[in-house]
């Protein structure tokens, strides 16, 4: 454990509004202030009119989303990330955010930090059924809440209790933006208020880049609606 605390450095950026008008465009200015935080990838998921969308690719965010992808995110909420990778590599299937279709309807995740239990977490959710598409911590992320009962705040809380290490996450669902950051308070997490809606980031400069008004942290292991 001390190795790991001696290596532990900020990598990748996250960031998310919610009841804000052009949501994704401000989502690409915060993940903008954000860059230096990842240029592996990036991508922005959005919902407006009950349907979640998520565009996303390689390089910088100037190259990762085109004008066509920014035009068909529409929408009063969104998420965003920026890359850097850590655990798993830079295929395809492990940019940022990650969406996942279950009857509670349709979500997207993104995360910074290292989940340190992973490998296990893997093992026994693959035990138990579950096919995972990529290798990164996001994705075991989505499988856990999708397995707990409950609504969807519920299985966030309880999907949490199983994650251990250094880590921030944003989810996004059709009517609704989750902030969580780990119980040590490992990685930032800021929230902000921007007009009649709000916006999480991972350092204060994206809500400056978009004209929020810094509120607080997310605090150590608080899941925030």
């Amino acid at each position: 454990m001390e190795n790991w605390m001696e290596e532990l450095h900020e990598e990748c950026g996250v960031f998310g509004v919610y009841h804000a008008a052009k949501a994704a465009a401000l989502t690409h200015l915060g993940l903008h202030a954000l860059q230096h935080r990842g240029q592996e990838g990036a991508g922005i998921a959005a919902c407006g009119d009950g349907q979640l969308l998520c565009r996303k690719g390689r390089g910088l965010l100037s190259d990762a989303l085109s004008r066509e992808d920014m035009e068909q995110l529409v929408g009063d909420s969104a998420i965003g990330h920026v890359r850097y990778s850590t655990q798993g590599g830079d295929e395809p299937e492990n940019l940022q955010p990650l969406t996942a279709r279950s009857g509670i309807g349709v979500i997207a995740a993104a995360h910074n930090g290292q989940i340190v239990n992973a490998w296990e977490l893997r093992q026994k959710l693959e035990e138990q059924g579950s096919i995972l598409y990529g290798t990164s911590d996001s994705e075991i992320i989505l499988h856990l809440i999708q397995r707990e009962k409950g609504h969807l705040t519920q299985k966030i809380l309880e999907a949490c209790r199983h994650l251990e290490g250094a880590f921030a996450f944003v989810i996004l669902s059709e009517n609704s933006l989750f902030a969580v950051r780990d119980k040590n308070g490992l990685r930032p997490l800021v929230v902000g208020k921007l007009g009649d809606g709000w916006c999480v980031a991972s350092e204060s400069c994206a809500l400056e880049a978009v004209g929020a008004t810094l509120i607080r942290d997310v605090q150590p292991g608080e899941v925030l609606k």
